[in-house]
């Protein structure tokens, strides 16, 4: 923050109109000293509706599909000659709509550089990186080498997580998981924990699963799936590390190959029925909720039934590798590339499919994302994961009159007074359109939120934190019910 406040107001009091008027009396030259002392008292004012002295700067980075709602609580209720917002990104055309969106908040295309974003880094206290997770290490060391504080949706990496000391002995902030999933999964549980255990209850099991879906009313069978989120997370989801939870006291372990085969059933109403597999790491957790003790702790991901069969066959093709680099073809369809990952053997697509996959039930997964199909797709090289992805942003777009849904269950087993009990709690949150979609509102708020009580002065914490503790979730969850974001609990 740079005022020049004092410098100015020093100028100003050195203007000496004594020495360039004669005065005819003591009465007169009292006069001028206090003309002289209003003028300057009303240049002080002037330069402090400028430029106050508690100015604070925001940039984002990153203002694509989950940014919308973010933007739109910065602009409404943040944005003021107090504080100044900045949001940065590499499409052009995205910065000029969000100029006309948002006329509280700068928009400017820029290259996403360690360069280019260390530059911008240096002039801003706040830091709200809403970029690919790829990026948030690189950002975040950018904060601690510029003494800024930072604010993400996204987990906590082993390499923010090392950041740790030198962050909180910097007096900075690095909040994270302050989203959706992870995020409002986090505050909304930890909320019913303690207020359970402040009953005296006993938790024994905790279950917490989220899904961003589609609105029932614009499903697409058999996958009744679209995407309302980063396309690449939804092909790499379960990718990287084998999924580990506990049930009834034995950790299970489920790798990779295996996480879509057997999913779990889960309802809010007969007619709200969803299914769903594991999150890699859910007992990283629950030291986090104080639940040491419970024999089952499980968090995982929301679909909708028949969408593990399908992705499950999808992982047995290898149609998600994203390792091994498939070349550069000019004439690839969607037929050519499904045929890369099937035998040899003599016969038809559908009959080596059976092959691989073991059952017909295979094919009109396949026949909805037109891999059966002789239809061009994306020619360039890549991974099959890469180009399966340009696949599903065709297949699976949101259309501008969609809307998608997000469902957030939590299912605590507990023991009050002698009593077995069990509490559930669900969230329903549906978007309005293909923008103004429930996931950015779910991601972005929170975030939002998060920002505005810093800036306040309610969030005392430092280091890299996230949202687990009362002074933070409670007022998150207060301010989040105004905006549609409720929670509803039956006890059985």
């Amino acid at each position: 923050m740079v005022v020049y406040i004092n410098f100015t107001f020093c100028m100003y009091s050195m203007i000496d109109f004594s020495e360039k008027m004669h005065f005819n009396s003591f009465y007169e030259q009292i006069l001028m000293i206090e003309v002289k002392c209003l003028f300057n008292y009303l240049i002080f004012q002037i330069i402090k509706i400028l430029v106050p002295l508690n100015m604070q700067n925001i940039l984002i980075l990153g203002i694509g599909r989950s940014t919308y709602y973010l933007l739109q609580y910065l602009n409404d209720f943040i944005a003021s000659n107090e504080v100044v917002i900045k949001a940065i990104d590499v499409q052009l055309e995205l910065v000029e709509k969000r100029t006309k969106e948002f006329s509280n908040i700068s928009f400017v295309q820029s290259e996403i550089t360690a360069n280019s974003l260390e530059k911008e880094i240096t002039h801003a206290d706040i830091v709200v990186s809403m970029l690919p997770p790829a990026f948030h290490a690189m950002v975040a060391a950018l904060c601690l080498k510029s003494q800024k504080h930072f604010f993400t949706a996204s987990y906590v990496s082993a390499e923010i997580k090392a950041m740790q000391e030198q962050a909180e002995s910097s007096d900075l902030l690095f909040m994270m998981e302050c989203g959706l999933d992870p995020g409002i999964d986090h505050m909304s549980a930890l909320s019913l924990i303690h207020t359970l255990k402040g009953k005296g209850a006993t938790i024994t099991s905790f279950e917490s699963f989220t899904g961003g879906l589609v609105h029932p009313s614009y499903t697409n069978p058999p996958w009744n799936y679209k995407v309302s989120w980063n396309p690449r997370n939804v092909v790499l989801a379960g990718q990287g590390a084998d999924a580990q939870y506990k049930h009834d006291g034995v950790i299970k372990v489920v790798p990779y190959t295996q996480l879509f085969a057997h999913p779990t059933t889960w309802s809010i109403s007969t007619t709200d029925v969803y299914e769903g597999y594991p999150n890699r790491d859910s007992l990283s957790y629950q030291s986090l909720y104080d639940l040491k003790d419970a024999s089952t702790f499980e968090r995982g991901t929301l679909r909708y039934p028949g969408f593990c069969k399908g992705w499950n066959y999808i992982i047995q093709l290898g149609l998600t590798n994203d390792v091994i680099q498939i070349p550069e073809d000019a004439g690839r369809t969607g037929n050519s590339f499904l045929s890369q990952f099937l035998p040899r053997s003599v016969g038809t697509l559908e009959e080596k499919l059976v092959d691989v996959c073991g059952t017909k039930d295979v094919v009109p997964y396949l026949e909805a994302l037109g891999l059966l199909e002789d239809s061009p797709i994306a020619t360039m090289a890549g991974t099959a994961a890469q180009i399966f992805q340009t696949i599903i942003e065709k297949e699976w777009r949101l259309q501008q009159s969609d809307k998608d849904r997000i469902v957030m269950i939590h299912r605590l087993r507990y023991e009050l007074n002698g009593e077995n009990k069990l509490v559930q709690s669900s969230l329903i949150v549906d978007g309005e359109d293909a923008e103004r979609t429930s996931m950015a509102k779910t991601v972005g708020l929170p975030l939002a939120i998060a920002i505005d009580l810093f800036l306040q002065g309610k969030i005392k914490n430092r280091g890299v934190v996230i949202p687990i503790y009362t002074e933070i979730y409670s007022p998150i969850l207060e301010r989040l019910k105004s905006f549609g974001v409720v929670f509803k609990e039956v006890v059985g």
